[in-house]
């Protein structure tokens, strides 16, 4: 018998660091802001740190989310994409919302553009890593449905005169006929849910100096 002996320390210690690095940038209270973020529309900030401000100048930043979702809308991948629009002038005092719905609906066909090709590439490795996920999720269900549909068609011998073991075996082919169900129908909902699709790019922020 041969054992193959992968080694993954190296891998694991990247991701280790690769998390450690995503949380130094988390405070607490981000999650529920996430979620009031997305259940409202568009934030629209003022910089109020100096360095924030110096550094837009007469730009606005837009924050975009980009994501896939399955076939049963739930989210599967998301990725923040941050898009700088120049102004010809600086942004002199509050500006109010409608002026920045004018900008938005004014530079998002380029907006769009830039956005898709930012993320072209985690794109496509999003849709090869769930497609190769699906593939092997698919032959592990459909190998089980075989097995257990083998399972319940095993010869049988009934006994001359002692049905005991006969009523066992109705009981065994009724489990496995339940387990073979089960089976079906979680397959069918992998099947459903299994495609994932493009959401359209959401609009979480606009930034302002």
């Amino acid at each position: 018998m041969r054992m193959d002996i992968v080694d993954l320390r190296a891998e694991a210690a990247a991701e280790v660091r690769r998390l450690a690095a995503a949380r130094a940038f988390t405070v607490e209270g981000d999650a529920s802001t996430l979620a009031q973020a997305e259940g409202d529309a568009t934030w629209i900030a003022i910089a109020r740190r100096n360095g924030i401000r110096w550094a837009l100048g007469s730009r606005l930043l837009f924050v975009w989310r980009v994501a896939f979702e399955d076939g049963g809308g739930a989210l599967v991948e998301s990725r923040l994409v941050p898009v700088v629009v120049e102004l010809s002038r600086p942004v002199c005092g509050r500006r109010r919302r409608p002026w920045f719905e004018a900008i938005v609906r004014e530079v998002e066909p380029q907006m769009r553009a830039q956005l898709d090709a930012a993320v072209s590439d985690w794109r496509q490795a999003v849709e090869s890593v769930a497609g190769s996920f699906a593939s092997a999720r698919m032959a592990r269900e459909r190998a089980i449905a075989v097995r257990v549909s083998a399972a319940g068609a095993e010869a049988f011998q009934p006994g001359l005169f002692d049905r005991r073991a006969e009523r066992a075996r109705l009981r065994l082919r009724a489990a496995a006929a339940d387990t073979e169900a089960a089976a079906a129908t979680r397959l069918a909902a992998f099947v459903r849910t299994s495609a994932i699709l493009p959401r359209a790019p959401q609009l979480l922020l606009v930034l302002t100096p």
